[in-house]
């Protein structure tokens, strides 16, 4: 499964703050790692513990008395850049195939920059889905801390104090030790590293960071074998459900479609992900029936223009449609479906100062697609919102990329689909 992960970057450590009589339960500064807790050369410094050469070293389970009231603190330190090399900064899992506990790991490649990354798992399931910063390595000997701060058994995760991740789905407890260093990932090269601290709090020890905004309206994560949801944390249980799912479209409209659903008490769950060859019909299909939805609006775009007729033939295309209409009407046959049209492919702006004047040399796919997909959602009695239509008309409010929009053209979206979805909502 591959994680959907947040760039490493140097930023000045937040580590919390706590009453003056929270010491930590387990301390590498001052607790010894146990014999039978030590994989491979551990070599230990006045300032930590180096691992090369995929050396490990465990934190006993002792450490977790309470595993749903806990936070570990780990820093580390990189004394070189090893191509394509991974380092598990974290992880206390049963092993196996068990979905429990934790894993928080780091990888390193030169090139593409979004290679730099940070994975995070909870029970074995990846909850990491948007990345922080720029396309900065990470440099060498700096201290870099990674928290995971777990109350009432959900998790958040954060970078030198900024919160990268919350999880809203509970984490299965276990009674293995925590370990540090030991990859999961088969036969990923070792990344070097310099462990210069690791503590392990309990219950009484609550994690604060200064880069840690309140929010009205908190999100998280909760994934499952192949899909991962933003979501709400749900405080009103009486509140309609919409799902949305779609690709980098859908985050363009997710900005104005939330607070608009807010505002009549609809939560609003988000699927990012696109269907580019079969489709996961288990994997999508256990997604759509995680909550009880009283509505699903859903697209398969423009991440689709390779669809084109010599590689993918209409039937190809309507079947794949439809297996994807049905991951929802079976996961979810008490929600109300709809089918958002795919938006127009564009072309660029004529200068930097102009607006976009014409469709793009794709649009015909785009067109293509819609077509067969409307014919596909008359056959499974799916209603369609045709947003193609509107925005074909207003080109000028196109973003200039080819494939994205500006802010008046995703509330235009945000109107369609809320016309459409709250009289069904009883809104």
């Amino acid at each position: 499964m591959k994680p959907i992960l947040i760039t490493l970057l140097a930023i000045t450590a937040s580590l919390g703050t706590a009453r003056a009589d929270d010491k930590p339960l387990w301390d590498l500064a001052r607790d010894a790692i146990p014999a039978e807790l030590q994989s491979g050369a551990i070599t230990k410094t006045d300032g930590g513990v180096v691992l090369k050469d995929g050396a490990a070293f465990g934190v006993p389970a002792s450490a977790f008395p309470d595993q749903k009231n806990f936070v570990v603190q780990v820093t580390i330190e990189l004394p070189e850049l090893v191509e394509d090399s991974l380092l598990t900064v974290m992880s206390k899992q049963t092993g196996g195939e068990a979905d429990d506990g934790f894993t928080v790991d780091t990888n390193y490649r030169a090139k593409p920059y979004y290679a730099r990354r940070i994975g995070s798992y909870v029970n074995n399931i990846f909850m990491t889905a948007r990345g922080i910063g720029g396309s900065q390595s990470p440099k060498v000997d700096t201290p870099y801390t990674f928290t995971l701060a777990v109350r009432d058994g959900y998790a958040t995760f954060y970078l030198d104090g900024r919160p990268y991740k919350k999880c809203f789905m509970e984490m299965t407890p276990n009674d293995a030790p925590m370990w540090i260093g030991r990859n999961l990932k088969g036969k990923a090269t070792p990344m070097p590293a310099v462990i210069r601290s690791v503590k392990v709090y309990g219950p009484t020890f609550k994690y604060v960071s200064d880069k840690e905004n309140d929010s009205d309206d908190p999100r998280g994560a909760v994934a499952g074998k192949g899909w991962a949801l933003d979501v709400p944390k749900v405080e009103h249980e009486d509140w309609p459900k919409v799902l949305i799912y779609g690709d980098s479209i859908s985050m363009g409209y997710r900005g104005p479609f939330i607070p608009e659903m807010l505002k009549h008490h609809v939560y609003v769950f988000h699927c990012v992900h696109f269907v580019g060859g079969d489709v996961p019909v288990a994997a999508l299909t256990e997604m759509a029936g995680r909550y009880k939805f009283d509505a699903i609006v859903f697209n398969n775009g423009l991440h689709s223009l390779h669809w084109t007729p010599d590689k993918v033939s209409d039937q190809v295309v309507h079947d794949r449609m439809r297996d994807l209409a049905r991951c929802f009407k079976t996961g979810a046959p008490q929600a109300k479906i709809y089918y958002l049209l795919t938006t127009p492919h564009t072309a660029p702006k004529p200068a930097k100062d102009q607006p976009v004047n014409s469709l793009g040399d794709k649009n015909d796919v785009v067109v293509r697609l819609n077509t067969i997909s409307k014919q596909v959602m008359t056959e499974e009695q799916i209603e369609v919102i045709d947003v193609y239509s509107i925005l074909s008309k207003k080109l000028e409010l196109a973003a200039g990329d080819g494939y994205h929009w500006t802010r008046p053209a995703y509330e235009i979206i945000t109107s369609a689909i809320a016309k459409r979805v709250l009289p069904v909502l009883g809104r």
